[in-house]
């Protein structure tokens, strides 16, 4: 695998033919995570341009002592999608009060084997899932729909019936232990 951190660089630099590698180098993982949140493959079209469009423009914002240049990316895919379903869902609920009926939620996906987090696994190795394996049974489902599934805080605690507080408390510590467990809390 090429150096993503270099091409990141030269990226910033408007170079195009390391911009051309850093997309070919992480295509996959950006376009598993675009179809997992958006379930509508033009609309991921549109998500992983917009997506690239702003790793062009954003490049120099990248902070190796923040993370991998690869965890850097696909948060940058993981909000662009996001803003987009919020968008959608505006307009969606601005057309249904217009109707006067009720949208239908997107399908439920029951396969916990999806492409990204295969990918996902294979991309972050044994270490993750020893690190995964040693939170409580309730943080891992936490963290699965608010950073895999894309759900905010606020939807995780209603469909939980959980308090907000409790949540964000809960998926906070999931993060800083994972943090501590992968060696990254010095960072």
């Amino acid at each position: 695998m090429p150096d993503l951190q270099s091409l990141l660089a030269y990226t910033a630099l408007a170079d195009r033919d390391a911009f051309s590698q850093l997309y070919a180098a992480t295509q996959n993982r950006a376009w598993a995570i675009c179809l997992r949140l958006l379930r509508d493959r033009s609309f991921a079209e549109e998500a992983m341009q917009d997506a690239y469009v702003k790793v062009w423009h954003q490049a120099a914002s990248y902070r190796p002592a923040l993370g991998s240049p690869e965890a850097w990316i696909s948060a940058l895919v993981r909000n662009t999608c996001l803003d987009r379903l919020r968008a959608n869902k505006r307009e969606a609920q601005y057309v249904v009060s217009l109707q006067g009926d009720e949208a239908d939620d997107p399908p439920e996906i029951a396969d916990d084997r999806t492409p990204e987090a295969l990918l996902e696994a294979r991309l972050q190795g044994q270490p993750m899932e020893d690190c995964l394996g040693q939170l409580q049974p309730r943080q891992r489902e936490l963290l699965a729909a608010a950073y895999v599934m894309g759900q905010s805080h606020a939807e995780v605690a209603r469909e939980r019936a959980l308090p907000l507080g409790t949540v964000k408390t809960l998926i906070r510590r999931a993060v800083l232990f994972l943090r501590d467990c992968l060696g990254e809390g010095a960072r």
